[in-house]
């Protein structure tokens, strides 16, 4: 599995994708009903029928008066059309929130990939390392045999063996529970021994950055919260528009057919609200108050961005600067030391501890660069969801691109 495809795959299938795209449905299904006009209303009425004896008898065609009433509501001030618009800003902000979504789902997981590799890589190093000290415990017994060594060193050789093969152990059973946060941050459903069956086709490896403040500052400020929090303060200006026309009452129309005995007739009438007590005040009150929230939950927003990138930039420099530090001289200096003191113990010039010290010093050494190439690998991630980015210009190519 390649990094690829696993942003793929939780763009895909991940629960929280699907449900932000029914969001997204349903906001769009409210648009249509903002613009959907009000029904009319057809009513079939009669009236005058007896309930009891009548004096002057009962005539079912002349007694009965009938009526069909057919009412139509009109909407004054284009309440529609603002509608409309309060809708759209929903759309918006719906759209806003999915794609932040996506931009933290896509963080976790090649933050859980990059976990995947570092556990790897320690597996190789614990394995290579057990299979060195067994090495040793060969030469060793063949040296306790011949007299040349006490039993005691061949004891403490495999002692230390037992160590790194209980280190691999644990390193192995980090590694599976790492794949199951890889499925889990993709979005699998299922966790089994045939599920878990994979392997990650991208190697830890360090690949420096070119880190462009201004440039992901432009970026950032362009992100999907950012987006989000800007529709919620245009759907409030636009709550407040549709609020202001509410203030304008709707006018009702009818007209109708009476037919009374076998007299035929038509009549017509307007209904006016008179807005003499409620005129909208409250939810023209309670939208002014919502834009005002909105608008500090922007600039909220924006500082919060902000903040979140110069914080990812500068751990992302460090880790990057630590990095290049330790791959110039602090690996080679413990491989060194460990072949140095490997020959001189083969030729008996040093103590045994002094070689397991240097092996434990070269494993120790090798674990923390894999710790620090980590830290770079999910920094450079974290940085690209700070900016909202896809991925950071490596800088060979930002070099190649200047020349």
């Amino acid at each position: 599995m390649s990094l690829t495809e696993a942003i793929e795959t939780v763009r895909q299938q991940h629960p929280m994708m699907v449900a932000s795209k029914q969001r997204l449905a349903i906001a769009e299904a409210e648009m249509m009903e903002a613009g959907l006009r009000p029904n009319p209303s057809l009513t079939i009425s009669g009236e005058n029928f007896p309930v009891g004896p009548v004096q002057q008898g009962f005539n079912f065609g002349s007694t009965i008066d009938w009526f069909a009433t057919y009412t139509q509501t009109f909407e004054t001030a284009g309440k529609r059309q603002l509608r409309v618009s309060y809708a759209e800003r929903n759309i918006e902000a719906a759209q806003a929130e999915a794609a932040e979504i996506e931009r933290r789902l896509v963080f976790e997981v090649k933050a859980a990939y990059q976990l995947v590799a570092i556990r790897k890589l320690r597996l190789e190093l614990f394995r290579e390392n057990l299979t060195n000290l067994n090495q040793l415990v060969s030469l060793n017994e063949i040296r306790v045999r011949e007299g040349y060594t006490s039993e005691g060193d061949l004891i403490k050789i495999r002692l230390e063996a037992q160590r790194y093969e209980y280190q691999m152990h644990r390193a192995e059973l980090e590694l599976e529970t790492s794949r199951i946060g890889l499925l889990r941050a993709i979005g699998a459903s299922s966790f089994e021994n045939a599920d878990l069956a994979f392997d990650i086709s991208g190697d830890l490896v360090f690949e420096p950055v070119a880190i462009d403040a201004m440039q992901l500052q432009r970026s950032a400020l362009d992100l999907p919260q950012v987006k989000a929090a800007q529709s919620r303060v245009d759907r409030a200006e636009a709550l407040i528009r549709l609020e202001e026309a509410r203030v304008r009452p709707d006018i009702t129309a009818t007209i109708g057919y009476k037919r009374n005995g076998p007299d035929n007739a038509l009549f017509a009438g307007v209904n006016i609200p008179l807005q003499l007590f409620n005129r909208n005040q409250a939810m023209l009150e309670r939208s002014r108050a919502e834009l005002e929230m909105a608008r500090a939950e922007l600039r909220n927003a924006r500082n919060q961005v902000l903040s979140d990138l110069t914080a990812a930039r500068r751990v992302a420099e460090m880790n990057q600067r630590q990095v290049e530090s330790m791959r110039a001289d602090f690996l080679m200096r413990a491989d060194e030391s460990r072949n140095i003191s490997l020959a001189a113990y083969r030729e008996g010039a040093v103590d045994l501890l002094v070689l397991l010290d240097a092996q434990r010093v070269r494993s120790q050494t090798q674990d923390l660069y894999f710790q620090a190439l980590y830290d770079f690998k999910v920094a450079v991630h974290d940085l690209e969801r700070a900016a909202g980015i896809d991925t950071l210009t490596p800088q060979s190519t930002a070099l190649r691109a200047i020349r």
